[in-house]
């Protein structure tokens, strides 16, 4: 079951704030991330690259959470549980360049040359928030 993202959040979805994304290790352990995103009108995206553990994480394990916190006010944040649908090869990277301009403006990418990436799209199946103080 997808769960509805309230509309009080949708401006903070599509804001510039981070995402801190959190997978289980291979022993059961938390490994979070901040990481940026892109809010697509219904669901959140992350472009994961290739041999990083964050990418092996939801290659074993699909379920992942995602915390998006206002820096400004950190009380009004989303956490957003649920598993990753597909991990899809970007080679293109499309994806990461979509998140890139909403982040900087431009396209960039911090990785050499040819680094393959994977895009994919969290289905959220439990929602836990506060709408700030």
């Amino acid at each position: 079951m997808t769960a509805t993202i309230p509309e009080t959040f949708l401006p903070l979805l599509e804001s510039t704030a981070i995402a801190f994304v959190s997978t289980l290790g291979k022993h059961g352990e938390p490994q979070t991330t901040p990481l940026w995103f892109l809010w697509d009108g219904s669901s959140v995206q992350i472009s994961l690259v290739a041999g990083r553990q964050k990418l092996r994480n939801l290659q074993r394990d699909r379920r992942i959470a995602v915390v998006i916190a206002n820096p400004a006010e950190p009380t009004w944040y989303i956490e957003l549980r649920g598993h990753v649908d597909a991990l899809v090869e970007d080679p293109e990277r499309d994806l990461e360049r979509r998140i890139a301009i909403k982040y900087v403006g431009h396209d960039v990418d911090i990785e050499e040359p040819g680094t393959m990436r994977y895009a994919t799209r969290i289905v959220v199946e439990k929602i836990t928030s506060q709408a700030g103080i």
